[in-house]
């Protein structure tokens, strides 16, 4: 999930208000939790609005109408279905990291380019994933510090790899 909300920053240093954030996500994962529901949700529907918008003024971009809406009725019913918000998260959060994973599986069955590494990150992804579909109550603060670690270390490889 880092790595998506990373590749909308420039390689300035906007990417250090990432750094920033990761630390924010370990240091505060209750406070983060607590406030997921509202943030994602609200984020979802402004992203739904302004590709609706896109895809209705300029019909020939690559923006998905149906992604939008999708995405859009997922934030309303984050915001809500308070009770549940977590938990909905959780499960939305999973089953797209489980989506990543298929396609890093697919592509190493067809590069034939096994890396320990990325074995390793899909064996965990699948493992924390499962956790979080079957307890996101439970889990859902233990997977913010996650991202947060995830941040840190992707923006430190980006900025690596600029260098």
């Amino acid at each position: 999930m880092s790595k998506i909300l990373l590749s909308y920053l420039k390689k300035d240093k906007q990417i250090y208000l990432f750094i920033a954030l990761g630390i924010v996500f370990i240091l505060f994962p209750g406070a983060i939790t607590t406030h997921a529901p509202y943030i994602v949700g609200a984020a979802l529907i402004i992203y739904a609005v302004v590709n609706i918008f896109m895809e209705l003024k300029f019909p020939e971009s690559s923006i998905s109408l149906g992604d939008a809406i999708v995405r859009g009725v997922v934030g309303i019913i984050l915001l809500l279905e308070t009770d549940q918000a977590i938990a909905i998260l959780g499960i939305v959060w999973a089953v797209f990291s489980l989506n990543d994973v298929a396609k890093e599986i697919n592509d190493y069955y067809r590069t034939r380019k096994f890396r320990i590494i990325g074995a390793i990150s899909i064996v965990l992804t699948i493992i924390f994933s499962a956790m979080l579909m079957l307890d996101p109550f439970e889990h859902f603060a233990f997977h913010i510090r996650i991202l947060g670690m995830e941040m840190i270390a992707e923006t430190l490889i980006k900025r690596r790899a600029e260098e």
